[in-house]
């Protein structure tokens, strides 16, 4: 459902591209009688809409910079959860989780049908409106797909009798480069101190004394081991090694200030007969880290004509091609010992010991190999990765009203993107330079290298193509006080993927020649001895997944005051049951409204605004990974050159669409002159039939299958305030939003294999998910905590009740009800509190945003990973180290040799969770528009400026450990960044 209110040219917003004379819409507030709901099938006046959605118009969109229409949402849009633990792209979730193993993401869907394509690629300033359809009433129509909520963007168009416009609009941002020393990393002094330490106890030895493999061994202990330095010397390097800090370098060299500017032009108006808009967008990024950097050109054009009386023809054409390099070799380098540096005093480029020892790689030169050291500030110069997308979309509609008040209409989408990649590895790389060597054959009479000289490239290519099409019919009756709208309909889409991957040796970017190369034949790797074959990633796919649907949807409304909506809708899709039967997805929504302030009975003067809305029905989910039939991928065995088949998945004669139940209910209401307007609304989810894990007979070949095995509850509440204190010359509304939502699984089959399963996070990796009975998906689990242990400093577990240090006994013995629960891994509460005051032609807007009612698990110190790979944390130099240190401390003293289980057991004790409830500072914007006669004299009708600043900070967190909780994992926070804009119109 989408709620479209008068555009911002018609009720004179101020944007980047529209400006007012005055700034009443600055507040993000529309009257109600202005809006509209749009279900992306029809449109209908508001108080006859039965559903809850929420709806952004373009104001509110423009508040922020961005180059992508998502992030706009963040802060701004209730029910709607951002999740950025993991980094990378978000997560998105309206009203919670609605599945378990299936497809989670809302649907989007663009100018009426669902959007296939990478949502990077729309341009933000092309978007009029975003509504997010939350209930069953709002989503239904769009049936299977509308389980987890649906986001629908409205692109904007011309308008009938609109003079010609023209909108421009620039921005620049700067962002400050990330804050490296948020991560607690051991410090180099401690580092040092360590490694000395089990060098004396021998734990290199074996490293040391491998002169065959030569593996990476610590600088340290190397050092230590070199019998041509004396020791007064060793003791100056290693204070040297104490005073470096890897972090420094990597600031300095691997990342810099974020620029990112962005420009749109748009050209619209319209007679009666024939409305246009025409738009092109420029976005030039360059990352915070050295070396990435994006582009995009955005052009799209739409028109309506109306050749003959009932007849209008609208079409549209979008076409977005972006760039992306990704030439930063940090993944490579950043994890390395912390004492590391990457350049010395007089500025020379430093190696940096990777798969062998710095001593045996500057040797494989006068061996006849090729330079075998890597030097981390050279290869930012030398790689060259990119990947484009282009993404072509056409809309065309035909409606035609064959008497008053019936209309048919034919609407069909087409989509196609290409995304072709290329990672082209010079021989300059070390990737490539080491992957030569490792097949080359070293004897007597030289070197004989089974990989040629030359580049190294990666190809891979990705197709998308949709076709969408619907035919409908409308029909609406207004008589007296009675309204009656109806529509029913048809819809086809096909989507179909392709892609390719190959990897060509020896490439020469001049000519585009490659060389052959053996890749059936085992090949021994110098200088380890294994066997392997050369590497090859050729492969071919496709899908294609096809639906049908049938809908109806009826509204009937009464004396203005009453309103219920009835809707249904059937799926059909190549993915279901065998049976004809199980091919279809029966869904049902019904809904009412009853605007009690129009009653005649109704007195309540200062509550003018006051209506309630309740709604039952189905949306559905699916799973492409999962089909009716037995689906596998065709391999070929390296070794033997013989074709193979994995199976994916088994079949399931019996597999149906997940069905999810909502109940809605909703209070609408204003208080005299809107000084304060508001809804609340509560749901309930129930969902069957949902994809789960079940057990299976063992002679089949496996132990479990996937199928609709599982169901699951769910629970929340919605609300937002608008109040508007002061309404004089300085202008002043607040909104609050605030969003509760919770859920449990009330079936599932299978337990876990192994205690340890249930200390994963599936909310962050998107996997390994343990679905309990009882409990929310997505939990934090943990072993009790007993303390450590006064004598040794040993983290202290329970075995029967009583305190223990005999780790496999405590993972033996431990049950889900013996451990530690201790609630939801996402926020059971998350909302924002937006102010925005206004002067004159001057506005200033902030807005803090909050997430509560969760848990996460902070690291700490492992041994185990800090003794192999200098992975430490800060908490190493608040350890344990003496009887009665444990009054004051919680880590666990360093212990030699290991003890089996001691740091598994302490990773995931109860001592090391948080709440990761918190309150941030999200943004502030600050926006002028200059008067109106010196703008005139410059040929321009209005001119805008505006500020902006993003991620400012957090202002409070529960946890005592300076942890952001929302990038509380191996993340660095998004740095802050700001934004100066220009915006005019002609």
């Amino acid at each position: 459902m989408e709620a479209r209110a008068q555009s911002p040219e018609e009720s004179g917003a101020a944007t980047p591209g529209n400006f007012p004379d005055t700034l009443k819409s600055v507040h993000d507030t529309l009257a109600i009688e202005e809006v509209q709901v749009n279900t992306g099938y029809q449109r209908m006046p508001k108080e006859r809409a039965t559903g809850s959605f929420v709806f952004v118009d373009s104001a509110l969109l423009n508040r922020s910079v961005s180059t992508d229409i998502i992030s706009r949402l963040k802060g701004v849009a209730p029910s709607l959860l951002f999740d950025e633990r993991a980094g990378g792209e978000p997560k998105l979730s309206i009203r919670g989780r609605s599945t378990i193993f299936a497809n989670a993401d809302p649907l989007i869907v663009v100018d009426n049908f669902p959007y296939e394509g990478d949502l990077r690629n729309i341009n933000p300033n092309d978007v009029e409106s975003v509504s997010i359809l939350r209930d069953a009433a709002a989503a239904s129509l769009w049936g299977v797909r509308a389980g987890n909520g649906v986001i629908v963007i409205s692109t904007k168009k011309g308008r009938a009798n609109q003079p010609t416009q023209i909108s421009v609009n620039g921005n620049l941002t700067f962002g400050t480069k990330p804050n490296l020393f948020y991560l607690p990393q051991i410090s180099s002094a401690d580092l040092v101190d360590v490694e000395e330490f089990l060098y004396q106890q021998g734990y290199y030895r074996a490293k040391l004394d491998d002169h065959v493999a030569y593996p990476v061994v610590s600088l340290v202990a190397e050092l230590l081991d070199d019998p041509m330095i004396s020791e007064s010397e060793k003791l100056i390097r290693l204070e040297s090694l104490k005073g470096s800090d890897l972090r420094d370098d990597l600031a300095n060299y691997f990342y810099h200030p974020s620029i990112k500017q962005q420009y749109a032009l748009a050209i619209r108006g319209g007679s009666e007969r024939h409305q246009y808009n025409l738009s092109g967008g420029f976005d030039k990024n360059r990352s915070e880290r050295v070396g990435n950097k994006d582009d995009r050109v955005n052009l799209s054009a739409q028109q309506t004509l109306q050749p003959i009386r009932n007849l209008t023809i609208e079409n549209g054409i979008f076409y977005s091609y972006s760039q992306a390099r990704l030439n930063n070799a940090l993944q490579d380098i950043r994890n390395s010992a912390p004492y590391t540096r990457l350049i010395d005093d007089q500025g020379n480029h430093l190696p940096v010991a990777r798969n062998h020892r710095l001593s045996f790689a500057e040797a494989a030169e006068g061996m006849g190999l090729l330079d075998w050291r890597y030097i981390p500030l050279d290869e930012l110069r030398f790689a060259d990765q990119q990947r484009n997308t282009q993404h072509f979309r056409i809309d065309n509609r035909i409606d035609y009203t064959w008497f008053s008040g019936f209309r048919t209409s034919i609407l069909y989408q087409y989509q196609r993107q290409e995304s072709p990649s290329s990672s082209l590895f010079s021989e300059d790389t070390y990737f490539t330079r080491n992957l030569i060597n490792m097949f080359s054959v070293v004897g007597s009479n030289g070197v004989m290298h089974n990989l040629p000289k030359g580049a190294y490239l990666a190809q891979g290519f990705q197709r998308l193509s949709a076709h969408s099409g619907r035919f409908q019919l409308d029909y609406q009756l207004e008589k007296d006080q009675h309204t009656l709208t109806l529509l029913a309909g048809m819809e086809l889409r096909q989507a179909r993927g392709a892609g390719s991957s190959q990897i060509l040796y020896g490439f020469d970017p001049a000519t585009g020649l490659a060389q052959p190369v053996n890749h059936d034949s085992l090949f021994r790797q110098y200088p380890t001895g294994s066997w392997s074959t050369i590497p090859s990633a050729n492969s071919i796919s496709a899908t294609v997944d096809r639906f049908r649907s049938y809908y109806f949807n009826g509204a009937y409304s009464l004396m203005r005051r009453y309103a219920f909506s009835l809707s249904a809708r059937i799926d059909q899709s190549n993915l279901f049951g065998v049976r004809a039967n199980q091919r279809s997805i029966p869904l049902w929504s019904a809904g009412m409204k009853w605007d009690v302030a129009r009653e005649n009975f109704y007195a309540v003067s200062w509550l003018p605004r006051l209506g309630v809305r309740v709604t039952y029905g189905y949306n559905g989910n699916i799973d492409n990974t999962v089909t009716a039939y037995t689906t596998a991928r065709y391999q070929l065995e390296s070794a033997t050159g013989l074709t193979y088949a994995s199976i994916n998945s088994l079949p399931n004669a019996d597999l149906r669409g997940e069905r999810m139940a909502q109940l809605n209910l909703g209070i609408d209401f204003g208080v005299s002159e809107n000084v304060l307007t508001g809804s609340v609304d509560f749901y309930k989810k129930w969902g069957t039939d949902l994809l789960g894990f079940g057990p299976l007979e063992p002679t089949t070949g496996t132990t479990r299958f996937k199928g609709n095995l599982a169901n699951m509850q769910g629970r929340g509440l919605d609300v937002e305030l608008t109040v508007r204190p002061v309404r004089s010359r300085v202008q002043w509304s607040s909104t609050l939003m605030a969003s509760f939502t919770t859920d449990k699984i009330t079936r599932y089959e299978v337990l876990p294999s192994n205690i340890s399963l249930y200390f994963g996070d599936g909310s962050l990796t998107g996997g390994g998910f343990t679905p309990t009975t009882g409990k929310p998906l997505f939990s934090v689990y943990s072993y009790p905590w007993a303390g450590l242990d006064s004598e040794t400093g040993a983290p202290l577990g329970y075995v029967n009740g009583v305190p223990s240090s005999n780790y496999v006994a405590i993972s033996q013995t431990a049950t889900i009800d013996s451990l530690q629960y201790h609630g939801r891994a996402t926020p059971s509460w998350f909302g924002a509190f937006r102010n925005t005051v206004s002067f004159k032609d001057f506005s200033l807007s902030f807005n803090i945003t909050y997430k509560l009612g969760y848990y996460f698990r902070r690291s700490s110190i492992r041994y185990d990973y800090l003794y192999a790979s200098q992975d430490g944390h800060a908490d190493y130099a608040s350890r344990w180290q003496q009887p009665g240190d444990e009054r004051k401390t919680n880590v666990p003293a360093r212990i030699y040799p290991l003890v089996a289980g001691s740091d598994n057991f302490y990773s995931n004790a109860s001592i090391l969770v948080e709440k990761g409830d918190h309150i941030r500072f999200q943004d502030i914007q600050f926006s002028y528009v200059l008067p109106t006669k010196p703008v005139q004299r410059m040929g321009l009708s209005q001119l805008r400026v505006y500020l902006y600043a993003n991620n400012i900070g957090v202002l409070w967190r529960a946890n005592k450990h300076g942890i952001d909780p929302d990038y509380a994992g191996d993340v660095l926070p998004q740095p802050r960044s700001f934004s100066v804009g220009l915006s005019a119109q002609f």
